[in-house]
């Protein structure tokens, strides 16, 4: 009896020593690496860097050493930085090149844009997507940056650039990418005193499944502003456009209204398309007819005031060639389809828009028994292209004699 409790103690106690050991390592291996939960919708991985091996972190250039699985696209890394760091160059706020707040937990990295430095080069940020963007879905992009205040300059071409694979180039040369997200209007980022969120939507081809970050184009495709370095602020100002970088997100969304870009002041003002008229005095009426057409801001159905001459016209013309029938086809854009989603009000928006028409030639005095309507939607756009002015040229109603 006395033996088998000797063994039962001795059991335990091996027991005992076997879990300290493993607790002891599983605690060196969290004071080596950041505790983080990521955002299962985010697709992309470390977006906030949080999850670092901060350990062996001492100098600049060690973004790729510690904190994977981000990499770069070119020779050399980017920078990584920590509140808890003891090493000058790379704690935070205050570091090498300047003083800055982590946008969200205790990590954030930083890339050289541009530097007129021959001993220094441009830096980039590169990850592989959680998964591949589906194809025709829309994704909200947002990522925060901020110019450091040790830069000279600030540029443009600052963003994300997506990618189908991912780029390995075995030298300091940078790159000359278009990125599709940018600040909206592409300007140099000047923001010192906080972060400056860079946003937009993509709609995914069904193949991508890189990132990368930096500040893209060739020293004469940037533009530069010169900066002021703030009063009070330590260090020698650098011939560098240096960024700060945190937070970066993809996430899938159904509708744009659903990325918050900014402020509500900050929205593009609304455009309506227009073109010169085609129409001339000895025209048949049929190719008058033809040569009509309304175009609508972004999710209204209400006719502009500039196409109510032109609509008054129409009616004068209908009710003296009264053998006219008239087709009205209503059409959208993909965004406007994509709002219908979320919001039921903007469900066949191309049929709306002919039915305005139609109402005010009718409100005209042309019987409505002439008139036909019909809703192509989205699915016969104007032109494929996905700029304001394109998007703008979509949402119209187009004018045929049946």
């Amino acid at each position: 009896m006395k033996m088998k409790f000797l063994l039962l103690a001795a059991l335990v106690v091996s027991t005992h020593v076997s879990f300290a050991q493993k607790t002891k390592s599983d605690k060196a291996k969290q004071e080596e690496e950041s505790e983080y939960e990521e955002d299962d919708n985010n697709l992309v991985p470390n977006g906030g860097f949080e999850n670092a091996q901060l350990k062996n972190l001492k100098d600049v250039g060690q973004l790729t050493s510690f904190c994977t699985p981000w990499d770069s696209p070119i020779k050399g890394s980017a920078d990584l930085f920590n509140t808890n760091m003891k090493s000058p160059k790379v704690a935070a706020p205050v570091n090498y090149m300047g003083k800055q707040d982590p946008f969200e937990g205790e990590n954030y990295a930083g890339f050289r844009g541009f530097t007129k430095d021959p001993k220094k080069n441009r830096s980039y940020l590169q990850v592989k997507l959680k998964q591949k963007l589906a194809k025709n879905q829309l994704y909200c992009i947002r990522f925060n940056v901020s110019v450091s205040e040790l830069s000279k300059v600030s540029v443009n071409n600052v963003g994300m650039f997506i990618s189908d694979r991912k780029v390995t180039n075995d030298n300091f040369n940078a790159l000359t990418f278009q990125p599709q997200i940018t600040e909206k209007n592409n300007k140099p980022i000047k923001t010192m005193d906080g972060w400056e969120t860079i946003c937009g939507t993509y709609i995914g081809k069904g193949a991508e499944e890189y990132i990368i970050i930096g500040a893209f184009g060739t020293e004469d495709q940037l533009k530069q502003e010169k900066l002021k370095k703030p009063v009070g602020q330590e260090g020698v100002v650098t011939a560098d456009a240096y960024y700060y970088i945190d937070n970066i997100e993809i996430v899938a969304v159904d509708a744009q209204s659903q990325c918050f870009c900014g402020k509500p002041e900050d929205k593009e003002p609304d455009l309506i398309y227009s073109r010169a008229s085609a129409k001339t005095p000895d025209m048949k009426p049929i190719d008058q007819v033809a040569n009509t057409a309304v175009w609508f801001s972004s999710l209204s159905m209400e006719i502009p005031e500039q196409f109510l001459p032109e609509l008054d016209e129409m009616v004068t013309l209908l009710k003296a060639n009264t053998s006219i029938n008239l087709v009205l086809t209503g059409h959208c854009e993909t965004s406007e389809n994509m709002e219908a989603k979320v919001n039921t009000f903007y469900t066949n928006m191309g049929q709306k828009r002919a039915e305005a028409v139609k109402q005010y030639l009718v409100k005209g005095g042309v019987e409505a028994s002439r008139i036909e309507i019909v809703n192509a939607g989205a699915d016969k756009p104007a032109t494929d292209r996905t700029t304001a002015l394109a998007k703008a040229q979509n949402r119209r109603v187009e004018f045929k004699v049946k």
